[in-house]
C-alpha cells in the first residue's frame, strides 16, 4: 500500500513538472509572438561592438602630415567599422624601411609611393577591380591608367600627384622695363626680346632669364617640356609614341635659342655654375625676369625662398605663335594595398578614405599640391594666400604625354657614343645638350649632335627589344595627338 502511494505521488509530481514546463514554454512563445526577445543571448551578441582592426599605413611625405593626420584622427573617431589607421611617415630612409620590412615579412597594409623593388616583390594588389564608375568620375583619366611598366596592365596605385610645368615671371621687373605685367610672352622670339629689355633696364644686376644647368636634368624643364605647346613632342624624354622612335631633332632650335640669349647677356651670369636653388632664390629676390617652374615651386616661392616680388604663372610661349600641343604634366605617387594584408576589407576602406574628395580638397585648400582629383582642381578652392597655386592647376588643355621605354643601358657593351659621351644612362640626353650649349654650337652642329643621340637611343631600344627587356608595343600610341 505504501509502495502504491509513492507511485501515485511520483506520477503527480511528473504531471506537475510537465505542466509547469508547458506553461513556461507557452509564455516564451507568447513573448516571441509579441515581438519581444525570446532569449537574452542574441541581444548580447547584437550589442557587442566590432573588434578593432588596425591598418598600418606608411608614407614618405612630411609636408602634408598635419592635414593628413587631422583627417586620419577624424576617420579613427567616426568610422562605423572600428578601424584604426596607424600612420607613419619616413621622410629620410623610406625605401630602406620598406626593404627591411620586406625582408622581415612585416610590410604595412598600405604604402605610399612604392618603389619598383616592392612592385617586383609582388607587394601591391591590382586595384583595377576596385575602380568603380564613381571613382572613375572623380579623377582625371591619367590617374587610373596603368603605366607601360606595369605587370599585365595591373594598376598598383591611383596616381594622385600632378607635376605641372609652367613659366613664372616677375611682374615688377616687367613693369620697370616698360613691359605690360599682364602680358607674358606668347612666342620664344617675344621672350627673347623681353629678356633683352629687362636686362637692359637692370643696370647689370637684373637679368631676363635664368638657366640652372649645373644640374643637367633641368634641360627637361627649359627645353623638352616647354616645347610641348609648340607641338614638338609626342612622348616624354624625346620618345615619339606615334612612330615608335626616339627623336631629339625638334629640340635643336631651342638649344640654339638658349645659346643666343646667353651670348646676348640676357641670362643670369655664371650658367653652368649655379643650381636650381640658387636661381630660384635670385628670382625671389627680384633679380630675374623669367624662369621655368614646376608645381613644387609654389612651396619654394612661398616658403623656402619667400618671393619679395609680385610674380605670376603662365603657359610656355610657342615657337611659331600657334598652340599645337597641350601644356605638359606628369602624374606620380599614390597609395598601394598590400595584397597579403590580413584585413583586406578594412584596408580597402582605408584606401578609399585616402583617395576621397575630402582628402584632396583639404590638401588643395592649403596649397599642398596639385592633384588628379577633379574636385581638387577647382580654381575657386585654391588658397589666395599661396601665390601661384591657381596657375599650376591642370585644365582641359593639359596633356600627360606617353612614357618613354625604360631601357637597360648595360645591354650594349661597350656603350654607344655621341661624340665623346657614353650613352649609358638616361641623363645622357641632358649631358649632350649641356655640351652643345657650353661649346656654343651653331644650329647645323646642334642638329647633327641630336640626330646622333636619337640614332644611339634607337639602336639601344632595338637591342632591348631583342633581349626581351622591353616590349615596345606597350609604348606605342599610333593615334596619339598632342592636343585634346
Amino acid at each position: 500500500m505504501k509502495q502504491l502511494n509513492r507511485n501515485k505521488w511520483g506520477s503527480r509530481s511528473l504531471i506537475t513538472i510537465a505542466a509547469v514546463a508547458l506553461a513556461l514554454s507557452a509564455g516564451c512563445s507568447s513573448v516571441a509572438k509579441n515581438g519581444k526577445d525570446a532569449s537574452s543571448t542574441p541581444a548580447v551578441d547584437n550589442a557587442k561592438p566590432k573588434e578593432k582592426v588596425t591598418i598600418k599605413v606608411w608614407a614618405n611625405t612630411r609636408h602634408d602630415i598635419e592635414i593628413r593626420e587631422s583627417l586620419i584622427k577624424k576617420f579613427n573617431e567616426t568610422n562605423p567599422d572600428n578601424i584604426q589607421i596607424d600612420y607613419k611617415v619616413y621622410s629620410d630612409n623610406y625605401d630602406e624601411q620598406l626593404k627591411l620590412a620586406l625582408n622581415a615579412g612585416k610590410l604595412p597594409d598600405i604604402a605610399y609611393n612604392i618603389s619598383a623593388d616592392l612592385a617586383n616583390a609582388d607587394y601591391p594588389l591590382d586595384l583595377n577591380p576596385l575602380i568603380t564608375p564613381e571613382i572613375r568620375k572623380r579623377f582625371d583619366k591619367s590617374a587610373l591608367t596603368a603605366p607601360p611598366t606595369s605587370k599585365n596592365g595591373e594598376l598598383d596605385r591611383v596616381f594622385e600627384n600632378v607635376t605641372n610645368l609652367k613659366l613664372v615671371y616677375n611682374k615688377d621687373l616687367f613693369k620697370a622695363s616698360g613691359l605690360d605685367p599682364e602680358k607674358p610672352p606668347t612666342t620664344w622670339q617675344e621672350m627673347q626680346q623681353y629678356a633683352k629689355q629687362i636686362t637692359a633696364s637692370g643696370g647689370g644686376k637684373k637679368f631676363g632669364l635664368g638657366l640652372p644647368i649645373k644640374q643637367t636634368v633641368f634641360w627637361r624643364y627649359y627645353v623638352i617640356y616647354p616645347a610641348a605647346v609648340s607641338g614638338d613632342i609626342y612622348g616624354r624624354e624625346g620618345w615619339n609614341a606615334v612612330t615608335g622612335k626616339f627623336d631629339f631633332s625638334p629640340f635643336a632650335k631651342y638649344v640654339k635659342w638658349w645659346i643666343d640669349v646667353n651670348k646676348e647677356g640676357s641670362v643670369f651670369p655664371g650658367v653652368g655654375n649655379y643650381d636650381n636653388d640658387m636661381i630660384r632664390a635670385q628670382f625671389s629676390e627680384g633679380n630675374i625676369g623669367m624662369l621655368s617652374a614646376a608645381t613644387w615651386d609654389i612651396g619654394v616661392f612661398n616658403d623656402q625662398f619667400p618671393a619679395k616680388i609680385d610674380w605670376a604663372v603662365a603657359d610656355f610661349p610657342t615657337w611659331g605663335g600657334k598652340v599645337l600641343g597641350g601644356p605638359a604634366y606628369e602624374t606620380a605617387s599614390g597609395f598601394s594595398i598590400n595584397k597579403k594584408t590580413e584585413h583586406l576589407k578594412e584596408a580597402q576602406k582605408v584606401w578609399e578614405f585616402f583617395i576621397s574628395d575630402e582628402m584632396f580638397v583639404t590638401l588643395a585648400k592649403k596649397g599642398l599640391g596639385s592633384f588628379t582629383n577633379l574636385a581638387a582642381q577647382e580654381k575657386s578652392i585654391q588658397p589666395a594666400d599661396r601665390k601661384g597655386s591657381e596657375g599650376f592647376v591642370i585644365n582641359g588643355k593639359s596633356m600627360n604625354y606617353p612614357m618613354a621605354p625604360r631601357l637597360d643601358y648595360s645591354i650594349v657593351n661597350p656603350p654607344l657614343k655621341v661624340g665623346s659621351i657614353d650613352v649609358k644612362k638616361s641623363g645622357v640626353v641632358n649631358d649632350v645638350m649641356t655640351e652643345l650649349f657650353i661649346k656654343g654650337k651653331e644650329l647645323p652642329e646642334i642638329e647633327k649632335g641630336l640626330q646622333e643621340l636619337g640614332d644611339a637611343f634607337n639602336k639601344l631600344t632595338a637591342a632591348n627589344v631583342e633581349a626581351k627587356t622591353v616590349d615596345l608595343n606597350k609604348y606605342l600610341q599610333p593615334n596619339f595627338k598632342p592636343m585634346k
